[in-house]
């Protein structure tokens, strides 16, 4: 009986210290092991108190500060795992890669962009070559390693859908090329975005609809920038460590064409000589060595006289296809519409470029309402 009373003292006591430890501690506002930010100290008011978000976010904030919460998230997982569950947090884990368990796209979404992309290449048809490419997400290409019983997702059908429904739009199709490739390094085991070969490979299909010949794998010096990159589907599940990604950077042999980086934000401009952000390297999303953090709009110049420019309307596949477009162009702008706050003629002019390119991947896509902001351009 002694016991019992010291053992459930001791578990309320180690409760006590921890909740204690967790508010005298020093407080972080991002969690560079989640990649992501953490919910601040909960403010109690009488209007917190009467409809209850103060203990909802207090909740939040213990969840999220406790002490060793990597730890325990992390135990947690294989806990779940030795239950035999093999998706945790909308991630399948599998013996040799982490795979992002992707949504039906919605619907409404979906129509509301593609009515705003043919809005756009009309308007501009016969000014502005209007052309699309939608990835497949690496689920997409491995599907026998999810669990055997998974409802997935038929991304093929869905870009088949999109492209269907698209008027004066050129499309590419970039699952045949990727799906050649599967057993080549086209996608990281722990992260969403495709690799720099994946993205190469991407590039070449999309030489054809944009009218320039490739450059050749050979004519690239790859570097191996870093072997310990582990990516946003580790930081959800924390787990997986054994399969850390390497990041390859593709130099071209006969010299950088880029000249300048332009990155505009609301509040200021900066240039930078690269789109290799290298101190990234040494961040937790070591993918952000491809052009950094997320901008609204990005230029990038080069030295090639050819007169001809391009406008990507992108998610973040595309930061590492900038290892390759440049090689064709004068000008790229690059703009992200989840971050686009301002109009984009304070940036740049639609019509200052003969080309149009939409570069999303299939998730994204599907859920990022911001695209129909190109129906105002």
């Amino acid at each position: 009986m002694n016991f019992k009373k010291a053992t459930i003292g001791l578990f309320f006591a180690i409760i006590v210290l921890m909740s204690l430890a967790t508010f005298l501690f020093p407080k972080k506002s991002f969690s560079q092991l989640e990649n992501r930010n953490l919910v601040g100290t909960p403010k109690l008011t009488i209007g917190t108190f009467i409809d209850k978000s103060f203990m909802k976010n207090a909740e939040s904030f213990m969840a999220d500060h406790i002490v060793f919460r990597g730890e325990f998230a992390s135990a947690q997982t294989r806990i779940q795992m030795l239950t035999g569950k093999r998706e945790i947090n909308g991630v399948f884990i599998s013996e040799n890669m982490l795979l992002e368990n992707i949504n039906k796209p919605s619907a409404a979404v979906t129509k509301l962009n593609i009515d705003a992309i043919n809005k756009f290449a009309k308007k501009y048809n016969g000014r502005i070559d209007t052309q699309m490419m939608l990835v497949p997400t690496a689920l997409e290409f491995y599907r026998v390693k999810a669990p055997p019983m998974a409802k997935l997702f038929d991304q093929t059908a869905y870009i088949k859908s999109v492209y269907d429904n698209l008027e004066t739009v050129t499309t590419t199709d970039a699952y045949s090329p990727l799906a050649s490739s599967t057993d080549d390094y086209i996608f990281y085991r722990t992260d969403h975005h495709w690799t720099s070969y994946g993205s190469y490979v991407g590039y070449s299909a999309l030489a054809k609809s944009l009218g320039f010949k490739p450059a050749t794998i050979d004519m690239f010096n790859i570097e191996h920038a870093s072997h310990n990159f582990l990516g946003t589907l580790y930081s959800k599940v924390l787990y997986g460590e054994d399969l850390a990604d390497n990041i390859d950077l593709y130099h071209y042999a006969q010299g950088d064409v880029i000249t300048d980086v332009i990155k505009y934000t609301d509040k200021n401009t900066q240039t930078y000589p690269s789109i290799f952000f290298r101190e990234n390297i040494l961040a937790k999303d070591k993918y952000t060595v491809f052009l950094g953090e997320n901008n609204p709009v990005v230029k990038i110049k080069t030295s090639i006289t050819n007169g001809k420019k391009i406008i990507v309307f992108k998610d973040s596949y595309a930061h590492s296809l900038m290892q390759f477009l440049p090689l064709h162009y004068e000008e790229i702008l690059l703009v992200d519409l989840r971050y686009l706050h301002k109009p984009l003629e304070e940036y740049a002019k639609v019509t200052d470029y003969q080309q149009a390119l939409f570069l999303y991947n299939v998730s994204g896509f599907g859920k990022d309402s911001s695209v129909k902001q190109v129906s105002l351009f």
